[in-house]
C-alpha cells in the first residue's frame, strides 16, 4: 500500500481529498503543524525519515519556506508532489479565463502568498505539480465552502446578492479531490488549472439559483451587476465534470 503525506486535513477541503485517497488504496499519513513544526527543521526532517512517504499533496497554509522544504525532499526522493494553488493568483483587473501561462497580477495578500509558493515551489522542484482551483462547493453547510457562505448570508441579511457578471471558477470539492488523485497517480510535473465552471461559463448568480433548486434552500436571490469578472481557469489537460453535472 502506498502512502500520501498530506497537509491541510484540518481544513474544509483536505479530509474530502484524503476520503478519496483511502478509497483508492491509499494510505493517509496527516502533517498535523500543531505536532510536527514546519518551522523546525530538525523535528521536520526526523518526521521525514521516520515514514516511507510515496507522495506529498500539500494543501495547507504555511509559508513559502515550508513548501520549497517539501518540493526538495520530494525530488531528492523521486516521489510526486502536488501544491494546491488559487484562482486568486489572477486580479479582475485584467479578465480571464485565465491559461496557464496567463501573468499573475494579484493584489490581495492571499493570491500574492499562493504566487510566492508557487515561485519557491518551482525553484526547488522543477518536476513538481500546482493544482489551482477556485472556490469550493459541498453539501455540508460547515467550513470555507461556497453553500455554507450562501445559507450563513441568507440566515443574517435575509437576501442574497449575486452578481450576474462575475463567472467564477468553481467546482465541487469531491470532484477536485479526484483531479488530485488522477495528477498524483500520473505524476506528470506541470501547471495545472481544475475548474467545473471552465466550459459552461455559469454566472454567479446561475450558480447560486442551481445550488437553491439542488439542496432545495427557501433563499431569496437578488441578481445585480456589481462584481464584473470572467474568473475561469481553463486546461483542456485534466477537466473536471461541469456545473451542470452536479447541479444542471
Amino acid at each position: 500500500m502506498k502512502t500520501v503525506l498530506m497537509t491541510g486535513l484540518t481544513g474544509t477541503l483536505g479530509p474530502k481529498v484524503a476520503a478519496q485517497f483511502s478509497l483508492r488504496g491509499w494510505r493517509v499519513l496527516e502533517w498535523n503543524h500543531h505536532v510536527v513544526s514546519s518551522q523546525d527543521e530538525q523535528q521536520s526532517t526526523q518526521f521525514w525519515h521516520k515514514h516511507s512517504i510515496d507522495a506529498v499533496c500539500h494543501m495547507a497554509m504555511g509559508d513559502e519556506n515550508w513548501a520549497a522544504w517539501l518540493a526538495t525532499s520530494c525530488k531528492e526522493q523521486g516521489i510526486p508532489f502536488l501544491f494546491v494553488s488559487t484562482a486568486m493568483v489572477f486580479d479582475s483587473e485584467i479578465d480571464g479565463p485565465y491559461g496557464i501561462f496567463q501573468e499573475r497580477n494579484a493584489k490581495e495578500a492571499y493570491g500574492q502568498y499562493k504566487i510566492q509558493c508557487e515561485d519557491a515551489i518551482w525553484k526547488a522542484n522543477p518536476d513538481a505539480m500546482i493544482a489551482r482551483i477556485g472556490w469550493q462547493i459541498h453539501d455540508e453547510i460547515t467550513g470555507n465552502n461556497m453553500l455554507a457562505h450562501l445559507e450563513k448570508q441568507h440566515l443574517e441579511q435575509g437576501v442574497i446578492n449575486a452578481s450576474e457578471t462575475w463567472f467564477p471558477a468553481t467546482s465541487h470539492m469531491d470532484d477536485t479531490a479526484i483531479g488530485f488523485l488522477q495528477l498524483i497517480e500520473r505524476n506528470e510535473p506541470g501547471l495545472y488549472h481544475l475548474d467545473s465552471n471552465a466550459t459552461e461559463r455559469w454566472s454567479f448568480y446561475q450558480l447560486v439559483c442551481a445550488l437553491k433548486e439542488h439542496y432545495n434552500k427557501g433563499w431569496n436571490i437578488v441578481p445585480n451587476t456589481d462584481y464584473e469578472h470572467d474568473q475561469r481557469l481553463v486546461d483542456e489537460r485534466i477537466a473536471l465534470p461541469a456545473l451542470s453535472y452536479r447541479f444542471g
